[in-house]
């Protein structure tokens, strides 16, 4: 890398060189049967350099140094070519960096048949515990990637690691009932992935969803878990955190630093170290370190997230948030793990305290969300009717309103935390809100 980061430096004034290697296995299930199994390595590099204030930006799909000269040589080309910046401050300088947490290196050497072993062992368990189940779909992955990260102002950082997942999809059928398709996941940084528990929580909530319950126009409490929050909240909240938005004046959090956004229950952070985080990274996209960033502290709006080019343009410093493209090559400002502090009491605890509300699974339409403001109107399915502190059956309803006025709303969050592997990777517990305004369906 130091060779080619040399003969970079002669096209640009400055410039970044970032290397990335993957190694992706996967398996695939549809109608309680294998359908897929496969391995996929690759090797890109990606040229980022600048000259006058030009942008020359290239990527080549090997790391072979004849290549990557190729690429530096079409980056400068493009620089040329392409209008000034005079926004451009500088690629950013060396930080401190935390010491990486030692790889799981089981996970790099990790075969298809590993997968394949623990996905027939969970339709076999699914189908046990309910015969009117069926697999509809469902998936096992383990992921390692290293990359490394050079740049003409000293930035040489190395990092290598991987996670595995996995998540099922019943449907069930019991008489002259479909239920909707159910889902449960686990994904953590071994191959101990919690087969039993994805199982044993999708066959209890298709078995609620035999009773079919229908909904009303209402106010009441709902509990939301971890795949409707993650869903809900990388569109229409994690964006408005974005330093971009800030400079732009298109979040809804511009000037409310140190005001109250949500109850105090809610402490929302990025944490690339926390415990069940899948990717614990020493540095961003762009090799600066990345920190605990505290974005809702109680309720409390404690700031924003940089990479180095916006904060640059703001006047403040990169909080490590800068997120490579690997299609593009581009960065842009992300989250590493966003993490939802837990409480002190179960999911089993807050539902029988309930006389009347629902547990929401899922949302359907959260992407249709806006960020600008907040405001979303969403699908709650599969939703389950609580009463007398029992679930009853399965339902779905509509929700629509604004994210900020939501969190308001929240009254407890339970002691579980699961990692949500998808979307923007989440760490969350249930939470309940209460006094939500449905709609029945």
């Amino acid at each position: 890398m130091e060779n080619l980061l040399r003969y970079a430096e002669k096209f640009f004034d400055e410039v970044e060189i970032a290397l990335y290697r993957s190694r992706e296995v996967s398996t695939s299930v549809e109608l309680n049967e294998i359908s897929m199994a496969s391995t996929r390595s690759e090797a890109i590099t990606i040229i980022r350099g600048i000259k006058d204030k030009r942008l020359g930006l290239a990527i080549v799909d090997s790391d072979e140094p004849e290549r990557v000269k190729g690429a530096i040589e079409q980056a400068a080309k493009m620089a040329e070519l392409n209008s000034r910046d005079e926004n451009w401050v500088s690629l950013p300088e060396p930080g401190k960096y935390r010491e990486a947490p030692k790889p799981n290196y089981e996970l790099k050497e990790a075969s298809p048949d590993t997968l394949v072993e623990k996905l027939v062992k969970a339709i076999a368990l699914a189908r046990e515990k309910d015969p009117h189940a069926v697999v509809a779909g469902g998936a096992g992955g383990v992921s390692w990637e290293e990359r490394h990260i050079v740049n003409s102002h000293g930035i040489d950082v190395f990092q290598e690691g991987g996670a595995a997942y996995m998540y099922l999809e019943l449907v069930g059928r019991k008489g002259e009932v479909v239920t909707p398709g159910i889902f449960d996941f686990d994904g953590r940084r071994d191959l101990n992935l919690d087969v039993e528990g994805i199982v044993e929580r999708a066959v209890q909530k298709v078995k609620w969803a035999y009773s079919v319950k229908a909904s009303r126009n209402e106010e009441v409490p709902v509990i939301l878990g971890p795949w409707a929050i993650a869903g809900l909240f990388s569109y229409a909240l994690l964006p408005a955190f974005s330093g971009e938005r800030l400079v732009k004046g298109t979040t809804p959090l511009l000037g409310k630093v140190g005001e109250k956004i949500a109850s105090d229950v809610i402490t929302l952070y990025d944490d690339p170290f926390h415990p069940l985080s899948l990717e614990p990274v020493i540095a961003d996209g762009e090799g600066v370190p990345t920190r605990k960033n505290v974005l809702i502290e109680n309720g409390t709006f404690r700031g924003f997230v940089w990479d180095n080019y916006w904060a640059k343009v703001y006047g403040t410093e990169s909080t490590g948030n800068g997120k490579r493209d690997l299609r593009s090559g581009g960065i842009n400002i992300g989250f590493h793990n966003v993490v939802i502090e837990n409480g002190k009491r179960s999911l089993e605890e807050l539902i029988g305290e309930i006389e009347r509300g629902y547990f929401v699974d899922g949302f359907q339409g959260a992407h249709s969300s806006n960020p600008d403001n907040g405001n979303f109107a969403v699908t709650a399915n599969p939703a389950f009717l609580i009463e007398d502190g029992e679930v009853k059956g399965a339902s779905v309803f509509l929700v629509a309103g604004n994210v900020y006025g939501l969190l308001q709303q929240a009254s407890e969050v339970t002691k579980e935390q699961t990692v949500m592997p998808f979307m923007n990777t989440m760490t969350t517990p249930h939470i309940k809100f209460e006094g939500v305004r449905i709609a029945g369906k």
